[in-house]
């Protein structure tokens, strides 16, 4: 099942579901009244996809750990992301997206465990998502926190609801509903990802191959995943960042993606005309997550990757066109975000599911090369200086 369909299933069966529900939910209310949590000893936190949210939401789930010390945390996420949470979460429940009654059946299992152990504390942290509303009342949680996003009508059996504000980044945002639940931490602060060693082991083999050190890393990421591919940047331009930043800066040049984006690669290396490692399809995520780690720069369209090497403390030369930086801009030291938009952008937003039927996507075509390119030379020369000190 693509994310597009899992997307108009969820706007057209959740929302059914929801209107279902809503009766059960305010009969409960007036038998039991509002919630007041005396502990805190099971908490659940819901985050389906993708790999970029996660890693936002992980320093946000740390701090709700330091303020529930003696609580179990339990993730709901889609399945391939749980990875991520390790270290975090002392469980993850998968649920996969495809085929749909498989998807079914996974949440209605979940639901089931976390009913077992009937959470004391539940946070959804998606924004326009209406199933993750469903299997948190059928998880008997007794307090639900949830994001109010306008128009969607999504939080009706949230017990707190958090209005979504569209003006802050993500991982503020989700620090907004970490401190309805009693978080402390005053500001977002990117991180808490770690690197797995056996990964790490097998990526500095592959780099010593490669000849890094003593050449820097950089990894180009010209997909997108398969959520609106009017995100990508031309590969033709990322191939000619490629070639000047083998060419000026000695570096070691890989181009990293999915499965479905090796095409992507091969056109990138095409148009770069010089000996890029192809990286796509051949990498786990925690193998990704290790290369991230090991490279000096990542130039990335608006995917996955930038969280990951913003929360590693990797700088990120962001592409940006019909998402917004401000939104899921990178925040890691020296970061730049790339963003030369037209009135109609953005036009994938939290209140549209993150949809778009553009078929001439002006803005992300709208950023230049060389401008990338001059920053990751400036990054790449920067960094060399305070290794050298």
């Amino acid at each position: 099942m693509s994310v597009s369909r899992a997307k108009l299933l969820d706007r057209m069966l959740g929302g059914a579901l929801l209107g279902a529900l809503r009766p059960w939910k305010a009969a409960s209310d007036v038998v039991g009244g509002y919630p007041r949590l005396r502990a805190v000893r099971e908490i659940v936190a819901v985050k389906f996809w993708g790999i970029g949210n996660a890693a936002l939401l992980l320093p946000v789930l740390r701090g709700l750990k330091a303020r529930y010390p003696g609580a179990r945390l339990t993730v709901v996420t889609l399945r391939g992301n749980e990875p991520l949470f390790e270290g975090v979460a002392d469980r993850a429940l998968a649920v996969r997206m495809t085929p749909v009654s498989g998807a079914c059946l996974d949440l209605l299992r979940a639901a089931g465990t976390l009913r077992a152990s009937r959470p004391d504390l539940a946070l959804d942290f998606e924004h326009y998502v209406r199933a993750s509303q469903a299997l948190l009342h059928l998880s008997g949680a007794r307090q639900v926190i949830a994001f109010d996003t306008k128009g969607l009508r999504r939080a009706a059996l949230a017990d707190v609801r958090v209005p979504y504000d569209d003006t802050r980044h993500t991982g503020e945002s989700y620090l907004d509903l970490a401190r309805a639940a009693g978080a402390r931490e005053r500001a977002y602060r990117p991180g808490g990802l770690a690197v797995d060693p056996s990964a790490a082991a097998r990526v500095e083999g592959w780099c010593r191959l490669r000849g890094v050190p003593p050449h820097p890393l950089v990894i180009l990421h010209p997909g997108s995943g398969d959520n609106f591919h009017g995100r990508r940047w031309p590969t033709r331009r990322f191939g000619l960042v490629a070639r000047r930043l083998v060419d000026e800066a000695k570096a070691v040049v890989a181009v990293t993606g999915g499965r479905g984006e090796a095409a992507l690669a091969r056109e990138v290396m095409e148009a770069s005309e010089r000996d890029v490692w192809d990286l796509s399809g051949r990498l786990d995520l925690k193998e990704l997550v290790a290369l991230l780690a090991r490279a000096r720069l990542l130039v990335s369209n608006d995917s996955g990757p930038v969280h990951l090497a913003s929360a590693l403390g990797v700088p990120v030369l962001g592409l940006y066109g019909p998402n917004s930086p401000a939104l899921y801009g990178p925040l890691s030291q020296g970061s730049v975000a790339f963003y030369d938009a037209p009135p109609c952008s953005p036009c994938i937003t939290n209140f549209n599911y993150k949809t778009s039927r553009c078929r001439n996507p002006v803005c992300i075509a709208a950023i230049d090369a060389e401008p990338v390119v001059r920053a990751a030379l400036s990054l790449l020369a920067a960094r060399r200086a305070e290794a050298g000190a």
